[in-house]
């Protein structure tokens, strides 16, 4: 197939799941010869303004795929993809990306514009988050940077706390502007993971990992697929919409009141989904081809 078809580029800055990225590389080059260039040097895995201009100059990019651990150095990336590629095509938006670092931006863009989807209370400051506790709300506490690099997700939660003394014991050894605090919903062993690649979502089950699941048998663990509610669908693609992502994640727990989204991961891993890199390759290829057509429609009404 991929011998009928032009020769692609498409840029990757990426530094976490690459495993995901390999499986993409060989998949996009056989179906559609579409060929992902790194755009982190290999021998680093680091960013270099000049290489990245240098491989712009050198190859035809068509797409940028843009998936990041979270670090300060990350602003020199969206920096030179905004001075340097400004009419590349992105796969995430980068200001989804740089959303998705934060944790406190993320719902914070929620609660701005996805106004319909449920979200735990949330506080954006410690002041908030110990009028609640006063209040006689739990409060949850967790780092506020999303995708650390080297750091067990389990650690990225602080702990949680029932009153002021236990909030500020949680708080005693870290900078306020590190943390994020939300209403703690309390013990629910089944989180709901939606991933959606385009218009194609699917949801499954996980276990919470805030419980202790050594215990767990191995049927337990097996991921199993359940059905999204309509309404609940409608919301979760604009919520992609509204984020300027077309290929995400996100875990919600089910209460009495209906699902409450407690997680957004831009480009997830996809490790439980078998179908993915098919699907996600569809799909750039498609936003590719799209793209193509718009300019070609556009120039024709230009000579007219």
């Amino acid at each position: 197939m991929a011998n009928n078809i032009k020769r692609i580029y498409i840029g990757a800055i990426c530094n976490r799941d690459f495993e995901v990225l390999e499986q993409l590389k060989k998949f996009l080059l056989k179906n559609y010869n579409i060929v992902i260039l790194d755009l982190l040097k290999k021998a680093s895995n680091s960013f270099d303004i000049k290489y990245f201009k240098r491989t712009l100059k050198k190859y035809p990019i068509s797409l940028l795929i843009i998936k990041l651990t979270t670090q300060k150095l990350n602003e020199e990336i969206y920096n030179s993809v905004k001075e340097i590629a400004p009419n590349v095509q992105i796969l995430n938006s980068l200001k989804s990306v740089q959303t998705c670092e934060s944790r406190k931006e993320t719902f914070k863009l929620i609660t701005q514009k996805c106004k319909k989807l449920t979200i735990p209370k949330t506080y954006f400051s410690s002041k908030e988050a110990f009028k609640a506790c006063m209040n006689g709300e739990r409060i949850i506490v967790k780092l506020d940077d999303h995708n650390i690099p080297d750091l067990p997700k389990n650690d990225r939660i602080i702990g949680i706390a029932s009153n002021i003394n236990e909030l500020m014991e949680i708080m005693k050894d870290y900078n306020e502007k590190d943390l994020f605090f939300q209403e703690y919903l309390g013990r629910f062993d089944i989180i709901y993971k939606v991933y959606i690649i385009g218009r194609w979502m699917v949801s499954i089950t996980s276990h919470n990992r805030l419980q202790d699941n050594d215990n767990l048998s191995p049927l337990e663990l097996i991921h199993i697929r359940v059905p999204i509610d309509k309404q609940f669908k409608s919301r979760i693609k604009r919520l992609g919409r509204k984020f300027g992502m077309s290929v995400f994640g996100l875990d919600y727990i089910l209460t009495e009141e209906g699902p409450y989204i407690i997680d957004i991961n831009d480009f997830p891993s996809f490790r439980s989904i078998p179908e993915a890199i098919s699907l996600i390759s569809d799909h750039i290829y498609n936003m590719i081809l799209l793209r193509e057509q718009y300019y070609q429609t556009l120039a024709k009404v230009k000579v007219k």
